[in-house]
């Protein structure tokens, strides 16, 4: 699945990249929001060049501790991600990632601001938080 997302450098084993988890309901969906840490959550369309950059750019980052990291893919999963972003009140987009926390969403970006930049900048705020 989403073979894209393993990054093969010549000197190093495989790296896989963030670990994703794939909702598949909208129950599975309310679980994950009810999550305590931070939730990052990225909108993927497979059709869209620009989301395949946001997504290798995405995998430059790694996890910290506390962090889920949440797939939408927003063709195969349209009803759950157009869901999200009525629930959550952004306007859909993709690529785009939304940090969350507590239950509340804290930022969102789309398209070229889906990068580690973003990420550092929104996890320092979010420590202050």
């Amino acid at each position: 699945m989403l073979s894209f997302l393993r990054n093969r450098d010549k000197n190093q084993e495989s790296r896989v990249g963030l670990p994703f988890v794939y909702p598949q309901s909208f129950e599975e969906f309310a679980g994950i929001l009810g999550y305590k840490g931070t939730t990052f959550i990225y909108k993927h369309s497979t059709r869209c060049s620009v989301s395949l950059f946001a997504m290798k750019r995405l995998l430059t980052v790694d996890a910290e501790e506390g962090e889920q990291w949440v797939y939408i893919d927003v063709i195969n999963q349209r009803a759950l991600s157009l869901a999200l972003a009525e629930d959550l009140n952004v306007q859909h987009q993709s690529p785009q990632l939304l940090a969350i926390k507590e239950g509340r969403v804290h930022a969102h970006a789309s398209h070229q601001d889906v990068n580690e930049d973003t990420i550092d900048i929104w996890r320092k705020s979010l420590a202050q938080a």
